[in-house]
């Protein structure tokens, strides 16, 4: 069995795990309207207004980036556990993995803005370094003095499960005895006005699966684990499946075909039929939530599910971190309040009926499923068990 430890999150809903389940219980958005990433538009997004952690001074300049930033506030919540597993296997037999699109981009485009305005490009203070996506994984190296393997998922919206899914992986290969993993990404210029070139953006509050709903609002976060051989808590990564129907660069094809073999391989492999509660990738898009529908609604129509997105924003490589880490501190509780699904409740007639999470609604979960859909046909779903 593959242990997973407490979760520590960091999102527009708080600045630790117990701000963040709290606040998402609560049925609340977290949302904020922004004009700083472009002067003639304003964008409704998940954005981080709390401080964040301080660089120590000797920090390596390419390291320090919001999306560092991010990931030094959340390593904050696990360190004791980090430090134990140090201690325990030694710095060669822990590795890290952590989904992220977008690294330092931010940073670098500031001297592209200023080259922009004036013609001169300031060569000292563009870093390449800073934009390779594996800088967050080396950061967290770097901090603990880890010698093992280190590298990052990149797969747009799965790649913060499909890090912990890798990560799992290692250990069962006998590579490494405790992997750091998880997914973080930081609010960019580049990200936001991308997807707003796609179309998909909301200039309204996100609406999954309502017959209203018309794109996704951008967030930012940040969610690591602790994944050991050896026994840290009460909680399994019980199973994962992945797979890619390569449909389409951005639409998800409507068969449902490869999703479908996705959530019932993912059942297969943990020996569940079911699970007590389905963190739904629910970004809001017309087509992500009639795909979704139908894969849910074949397969465990009545189990209790709901997205996160409409509180905190799409977090795009945490999101699936995020949205675990959520399923994990479920699971560790002998009761809990499920996360309820917020929308306006005109759910759309036209799609397969799903059993969204309502307010205030309870349930002893044992067991829970994360689902993630990514652009290029990239799916994936993990299950987490409480074992006791």
């Amino acid at each position: 069995m593959i242990y997973i430890s407490r979760p520590s999150i960091i999102s527009a809903a708080g600045k630790n795990s117990d701000e963040n389940i709290v606040n998402l219980q609560s049925g609340k958005r977290f949302l904020n309207v922004s004009s700083s990433y472009r002067e003639d538009k304003k964008f409704i997004l998940g954005m981080l207004t709390a401080s964040l952690a301080n660089f120590n001074k000797d920090t390596p300049e390419h390291f320090k980036t919001r999306t560092n930033s991010l990931v030094l506030t959340a390593l904050d919540d696990i360190n004791d556990i980090i430090l134990r597993a140090i201690k325990k296997y030694g710095k060669n037999r822990i590795g890290v993995v952590i989904g992220a699109t977008t690294s330092g981009v931010e940073e670098n485009y500031e001297t592209f803005k200023e080259y922009a305005k004036t013609g001169f490009f300031d060569a000292k203070k563009f870093n390449i370094s800073r934009n390779t996506l594996v800088n967050p994984s080396e950061f967290i190296a770097y901090y603990y003095g880890l010698n093992s393997v280190i590298f990052s998922i990149s797969t747009a919206c799965t790649s913060g499960v499909k890090a912990i899914m890798q990560a799992k992986r290692l250990i069962e290969a006998n590579i490494c005895d405790a992997v750091i993993c998880g997914g973080v990404d930081s609010l960019n210029t580049l990200t936001i006005n991308g997807f707003d070139s796609l179309g998909i953006l909301s200039e309204r509050e996100t609406n999954p699966f309502s017959k209203n709903r018309d794109g996704i609002n951008i967030g930012e976060g940040a969610a690591l684990f602790l994944v050991s051989r050896d026994e840290i808590s009460n909680v399994v990564v019980a199973s994962e499946y992945s797979n890619c129907d390569a449909f389409h660069t951005t639409q998800p094809d409507f068969s449902a075909k490869m999703q479908t073999i996705c959530v019932k391989s993912a059942l297969d492999r943990a020996k569940l039929s079911s699970v007590d509660y389905i963190n739904l990738h629910g970004t809001g898009t017309i087509a992500n939530d009639q795909v979704e529908a139908k894969v849910v609604h074949d397969i465990m129509p009545n189990v209790p599910s709901s997205s996160i997105k409409p509180s905190i924003g799409h977090t795009l490589g945490a999101a699936g971190a995020i949205e675990s880490a959520v399923c994990v501190i479920l699971c560790q509780n002998d009761e809990s309040i499920l996360p309820p699904h917020i929308y306006d409740g005109n759910y759309d007639d036209s799609i397969c009926p799903i059993n969204l999470v309502k307010f205030g609604q309870k349930a002893v979960v044992k067991s829970a499923m994360s689902l993630s859909f990514a652009f290029g046909g990239d799916n994936a779903a993990i299950i987490f068990r409480r074992l006791n």
